[in-house]
């Protein structure tokens, strides 16, 4: 039987999500760390509506949801003027806003589901070499300093934005560090400019504060200033100094004791490759950038979510060329995400006083056209993510507006006694194949021509649906397939049943 082994290095939230998915689809999982714990501070704080679909899979949103704080609006002001206000409740999601929550509880959550699949991290223990040629080899020292050389068929990098993995493998990180200068706080915060179930940015003359409530008494603040502020650096950092720095942004608030604080940098970077013949990097480890939109561990859980079936796929018998489209796939998120970011700073920390006013002037109208708001929050919440150009899915057309490499929505379904959603039921790490509209002699013919595929079959029609779904699906007879990780990878109407078995022979689950 071909190696399931698959080497892990790094256990933050990425590596942790890498772990899961492959323990779910019965690979054989190892999972290292140079760190000897979790989290302890809150470092990331929001988890996106796509991420908490992918925990419901797991049965762990609605817990991270209890730990968290819903967050449905986003306010930006100018020079104590609000701007722009984006409304997160219209995210086709049954997980219509942001979550904050901080890091440190995310990884426990993770951490304790990974353990229950098995999967402890081996912690104290580093990557100190990595060779290709053509076998895999790596190895690993403990804090004894006893080294130990391991052959896994496939080694993923979640080792974070100075990634060992990347470095060994000599994998270029392009980009440049962002001219500002950033500082964190998570804070006891008092005053009329602090928020509630918002995150809020201030502007002015280029300086930016943001402000999110973590929970009735903190407050997350993040300073960015065009000028270095004056702070010895034989001395750390103090609530005095962060109070200073608000104040010249011009932010109503009171700064009263922090939790903790520091300051930061900020690099847009993005890996020149993903995957280097049998290791792939993933998380931090292949792009980082500044914290507008709170992306970052989002998107390396998402990473993963692409890599994991495919991994899977390739030890039950796909082509290894399959592994190639996970940077296919999630290199272009990178870059898309490069962009975002590095635009919506730019916006935000615009210094000239013309430029500014243009800026007060215009976005607010550019940001009320609903194209605007639905493009920019579906970005945000990564469920307007698409695979669409991707060379392995397969679209052989038919009506409704969605198509092959789209995600599809956990659909809200009419007159449903057992399940009240189109994938509550979803939780197995599996493909399932949709008949829409079929009559039953067709949904038994699919089922028969599956009936050893690793998939589910499932029939619905469109009269299952809501408005919003029926334009989605459209009323055509069709097959759709789901892929393990949420995203329709064949579309056809019927007839097409000799290009659904190739697809599914291409992806071994049948």
């Amino acid at each position: 039987m071909a190696s399931k082994k698959v080497l892990i290095v790094g256990a933050g939230p990425t590596g942790m999500t890498a772990a899961i998915e492959l323990k779910r689809m019965g690979m054989d999982v190892r999972v290292v760390d140079k760190c000897n714990h979790l989290a302890q501070h809150s470092q990331a704080l929001v988890v996106q509506a796509r991420t908490l679909e992918q925990f419901q899979r797991y049965g762990l949103a609605d817990t991270a949801i209890a730990h968290g704080r819903r967050l449905r609006e986003a306010k930006f002001y100018s020079e104590g003027k609000l701007i722009v206000d984006f409304k997160l409740d219209g995210v086709k999601s049954p997980y219509p806003f942001a979550l904050f929550i901080p890091q440190s509880e995310t990884e426990s959550l993770l951490n304790g589901y990974m353990e229950a699949l098995g999967v402890k991290t081996e912690r104290n223990v580093e990557l100190i070499s990595l060779k290709q040629d053509p076998e895999l080899r790596a190895t690993l020292r403990r804090a004894d300093g006893q080294t130990e050389e391991v052959s896994p068929r496939w080694l993923i990098g979640c080792d974070g934005a100075h990634s060992v993995v990347r470095e060994k493998t000599g994998t270029v990180f392009e980009g440049a560090r962002v001219g500002l200068s950033f500082f964190l706080a998570d804070a006891e915060i008092t005053g009329p400019d602090v928020p509630q179930d918002e995150l809020s940015l201030h502007v002015s003359r280029g300086n930016v504060v943001f402000l999110a409530r973590l929970t009735d008494k903190v407050v997350r603040l993040i300073v960015a200033l065009h000028e270095q502020p004056k702070i010895d650096s034989d001395r750390e950092l103090t609530v005095e100094d962060l109070q200073g720095m608000v104040d010249r942004v011009g932010v109503r608030i009171q700064i009263h004791s922090a939790e903790w604080m520091t300051p930061f940098h900020v690099t847009d970077r993005q890996a020149k490759h993903y995957r280097v013949g049998n290791v792939f990097l993933a998380g931090d480890a292949s792009h980082i950038h500044s914290p507008v939109g709170g992306q970052g561990m989002n998107t390396g859980i998402q990473d993963v979510a692409n890599l994991a079936w495919k991994l899977a796929a390739v030890v039950r018998g796909a082509d290894d060329s399959l592994l190639d489209s996970y940077e296919e796939e999630r290199g272009e998120v990178g870059k898309a995400l490069l962009r975002f970011t590095e635009r919506g700073l730019k916006l935000a920390t615009i210094s000239n006083p013309v430029i500014e006013k243009l800026r007060d002037t215009f976005a607010p109208i550019i940001v009320r056209l609903p194209a605007v708001q639905r493009g920019a929050v579906g970005f945000v919440s990564e469920t307007a993510i698409e695979y669409r150009s991707s060379s392995i899915v397969a679209d052989f057309g038919s009506d409704g507006h969605l198509r092959a490499g789209d995600r599809l929505p956990d659909l809200p379904l009419r007159n449903r006694i057992v399940r009240s959603r189109l994938l509550e039921d979803w939780t197995a790490p599996k493909h399932r194949v949709f008949g829409l509209n079929l009559d039953k002699d067709d949904i038994e013919t699919m089922k028969n021509e599956l009936r050893d595929a690793d998939a589910d079959v499932v029939s619905v029609a469109t009269s299952d649906f809501y408005d919003d779904g029926r334009r989605l699906l459209g009323d055509d007879g069709k097959i759709f397939v789901l892929r393990p990780d949420g995203y329709v990878g064949f579309r056809s109407r019927m007839g097409f049943q000799a290009e659904l078995m190739n697809y599914a022979r291409r992806n071994a689950f049948a």
